[in-house]
């Protein structure tokens, strides 16, 4: 795994008076919808191309072409300066001061008339307040740096605290797993008696008549001519489409209401402006892309809450009571199994859902189960999302403490993730399992893995310090580790991504797991052990160009079909 560095050029690398400069001041001469719309535009330029590098030398001549020569000499001297370290790459825009400026914009939004071209003093203004906000965000990160990283765990608690706050937002979002996972989702809903009801307040509140418009309408939105440094981020909507009209529009932030976070949530709630009347600038195609099935989820819990919908008696007042009620009903019984079922359909494994073993095992059991002869595959699925507090604290020693109690065990002392599988190690050795699959409990192999919705834990070092902790659990509890494999996280984007290779064999899930696991315990380079699954598949996967899984077309053409 080699690690690069993109450096961000911050404010203090071409200008002296970081600290006497406000925000406030640089914007107030600049049309908040001029400057909302230059930010919308490089938005739309880095979406899936963030991490190329000469993609982001165009960014810079772009913008300096109307900067002072002053600017150009000390710009040259840093990318000279960059360019002499090895495995050091510009990163001048990005999403994360992308999100900040609008964020500013937004909060200081004044009523100057929208102008075609900025002058050349509000071109430095705007370029001063880009690098102010990228210096913001990476002092913060400065800040907390423990540069000790002479062990293998520390170099994991550096790489944790540095990614978490922004992890999802750096990224490429790709909306093809989100509209399948969308469609899972509703689907599920619809053949829920408790979901089905609830869908109507969501239809009712979004002004659509089904799921199926509502994705439509979404779709509408996002897809659009990806074009190198030419991608819109505007879309006119004529009057004859009023029903896009007010779905859009539900989506507009309203700047009277603006409220600034860590964590952006105002703008990932509402991440479109209307800058013209029916003319619509999306701030960031990543937000729209989480509100496909990300926000799906906040919009449903958003408008139950909104109108008092109940649960079991109970009124809906909290995210998280109805993340507990989507898990109850919908999330363990009805996505995972369903996309678990999907992906190793063709293979000739004994499979049994957590629902067929807990009837059996009556508690204690993995959400799934897999054999292939005599290799077993225990899954946990964690529906767990890091809340905002957690990821911008800045702090491994919190974000740690977090991951244990979603990963190993909560405050209480329940068995989570990590835990519940080695109880499940057990209970195979203990030869319980034998009561649901014949199995010679002493010739087994067990590959323990999770299963995980949170972008976020794609970072390098969470997989190895939570195999660390597994270790742990099995040598205190006296567990024959001997045929027990490492620990492996999957993001289950993964699996959704990739089941058409994993159905027609191409890859197999043994294969995969060994050699990931190889490439995770070798000594030299040392930080390849820090690797997560999500680079070794993608990288694996690497020749496969343009590949789409075929559900992708299947659903969209029902979807076309029905529209």
């Amino acid at each position: 795994m080699k690690i690069t560095a993109y450096v961000s050029i911050a404010y203090s690398n071409i200008f002296d008076d970081y600290d006497k400069i406000e925000i406030k001041t640089l914007l107030n001469n600049i049309p908040s919808k001029s400057a909302l719309e230059v930010v919308g535009h490089f938005s739309a330029q880095i979406h899936s191309k963030e991490r190329d590098s000469r993609r982001q030398i165009e960014f810079l001549k772009i913008w300096l072409a109307r900067l002072p020569n002053s600017v150009h000499k000390r710009i040259n001297e840093l990318i000279l300066k960059l360019a002499k370290e090895s495995n050091v790459r510009i990163n001048f825009i990005n999403n994360i001061t992308n999100c900040l400026l609008s964020e500013h914009i937004l909060a200081n939004h004044n009523s100057l008339d929208r102008v075609s071209n900025l002058t050349p003093e509000q071109e430095l203004d705007l370029f001063k307040a880009y690098l102010w906000c990228s210096q913001q965000w990476t002092d913060k990160l400065k800040s907390k740096e423990n540069r000790e990283r002479s062990t293998l765990d520390q170099r994991a608690a550096f790489l944790i605290r540095m990614q978490f706050p922004y992890q999802e937002l750096v990224e490429f979002k790709d909306f093809r797993m989100q509209f399948i996972k969308a469609t899972f989702f509703f689907k599920f809903c619809e053949s829920n008696e408790v979901f089905a009801e609830y869908l109507k307040i969501f239809y009712s509140e979004h002004k659509v008549n089904s799921w199926e418009e509502y994705l439509t309408f979404l779709l509408n939105i996002y897809i659009r001519k990806f074009e190198e440094l030419k991608t819109s981020s505007i879309t006119k909507i004529n009057d004859d489409h009023k029903l896009v009209q007010e779905f859009v529009r539900q989506y507009c932030v309203d700047v009277a209401d603006f409220k600034m976070s860590d964590d952006f949530l105002s703008l990932r709630e509402k991440p479109v402006y209307e800058i013209e009347n029916n003319s619509f600038l999306f701030l960031n195609l990543n937000l729209i892309v989480d509100k496909i099935f990300q926000g799906v989820q906040f919009a449903l819990s958003k408008a139950l809450i909104k109108n008092g919908a109940r649960y079991k008696g109970v009124l809906i007042q909290r995210f998280d009571h109805f993340k507990s009620i989507y898990g109850e009903e919908l999330s363990e019984k009805g996505l995972f199994y369903s996309i678990m079922e999907s992906t190793f359909e063709k293979n000739d494994y004994i499979k049994i859902d957590g629902n067929t073993l807990k009837r059996t095992l009556k508690d204690g059991e993995p959400d799934f189960y897999i054999r292939d002869k005599n290799k077993i595959y225990l899954f946990e699925y964690k529906d767990v999302i890091i809340n905002a507090q957690t990821k911008h604290s800045y702090d491994f020693k919190v974000i740690y403490t977090e991951l244990l109690k979603k990963f190993v065990a909560n405050r209480d002392g329940d068995a989570k993730g990590v835990t519940q599988l080695v109880n499940s190690i057990k209970k195979i050795q203990n030869g319980e399992f034998n009561a649901v699959d014949e199995i010679d409990k002493d010739n087994v192999i067990i590959y323990p893995i999770i299963i995980f919705t949170d972008y976020t834990l794609n970072i390098a070092g969470v997989n190895y310090l939570l195999n660390k902790e597994m270790r742990k659990i099995i040598a205190n509890r006296k567990i024959d580790s001997r045929n027990v494999k490492n620990l492996v996280l999957i993001d289950i984007d993964i699996l959704v991504k990739f089941q058409d290779l994993f159905r027609s064999k191409y890859l197999k899930i043994n294969n995969c797991l060994n050699e990931y696991i190889e490439y995770t315990t070798i000594r030299t380079p040392e930080i390849k052990q820090l690797g997560t699954f999500n680079m070794f598949i993608h990288d694996k996967t690497s020749k496969l160009k343009d590949y789409t899984p075929s559900l992708l077309f299947t659903e969209a053409s029902k979807l076309l079909s029905k529209g």
